[in-house]
């Protein structure tokens, strides 16, 4: 068993790069992922990707340069 097994874990900038690589591998190990990236699309498609890969995921449209 993982240690991300049952962890939700949030990825901004996660649409594209390190972060959708990064949310990839965390989806392997077991975590549910939170995309938020600006790219709505992107984070969408990254989501849609990690669920047809068996994991769990969900995209949300964020702008963390807004506070």
């Amino acid at each position: 068993m993982s240690e991300q097994n049952g962890k939700v874990i949030i990825i901004t900038g996660g649409a594209s790069g390190i972060g959708k690589e990064t949310a990839l591998q965390l989806s392997d190990l077991g975590a549910t992922i939170v995309v938020a990236d600006y790219n709505e699309e992107g984070a969408k498609k990254l989501a849609s990707e990690i669920e047809a890969g068996g994991g769990t995921a969900g995209a949300y449209k964020v702008d963390v340069s807004k506070g």
